[in-house]
């Protein structure tokens, strides 16, 4: 009996499909979009449309090349709109697609695409602005340090990789 079901177990293993992934991403040279198919594909021009125009007003007026992509996912885990930005350990922003609410805030909803991503990029351009020592600490470490509470010491490596500027230059 034990054997018959443990053939039974190894056929059905054997036989399985691999699983597929519902996400899906866009790449280009500049950035790469990730989202949940099919329910988010819509969006995915719109949102890669406003992030390469807003990445191209910023670097005419700050004057920056950015080290890496910028990698932003497309999510509506909640049921309120958001977003936010990081660069460490890499340029990132995070896009809650959620209607906003609309008691407290005073972006239009049309436009709402286009001023999360302008404001989230400021965000990663402010913070990925590296000055030349905060690049020869990235090449020594082989690029940003995250923090990490299991190694206190990561603290001092993210400090001399990451600007603490409070705002880039325009120039």
């Amino acid at each position: 009996m034990l054997r018959s079901t443990g053939w039974a177990l190894s056929l059905v293993l054997f036989l399985a499909a691999p699983a597929g992934a519902q996400l899906a991403k866009v790449e280009t040279e500049r950035v790469r979009i990730v989202y949940v198919a099919p329910a988010e594909t819509y969006l995915v021009p719109h949102a890669a449309r406003t992030l390469l125009n807003a990445d191209a007003f910023l670097r005419k007026l700050f004057g920056y090349e950015p080290t890496e992509r910028v990698n932003v996912l497309l999510v509506d885990f909640q049921d309120y709109g958001n977003a936010g930005a990081t660069s460490v350990p890499r340029n990132s922003i995070r896009v809650q697609i959620a209607p906003l609410s609309f008691a407290f805030e005073t972006i239009t909803a049309n436009e709402r695409m286009n001023t999360i991503m302008n404001h989230e990029l400021v965000h990663v351009v402010s913070m990925d602005q590296a000055t030349s020592r905060d690049r020869r600490f990235r090449t020594l470490f082989g690029g940003k340090v995250m923090p990490m509470a299991e190694q206190p010491e990561a603290i001092l490596y993210f400090y001399l990789t990451t600007p603490r500027v409070a705002a880039p230059r325009c120039r």
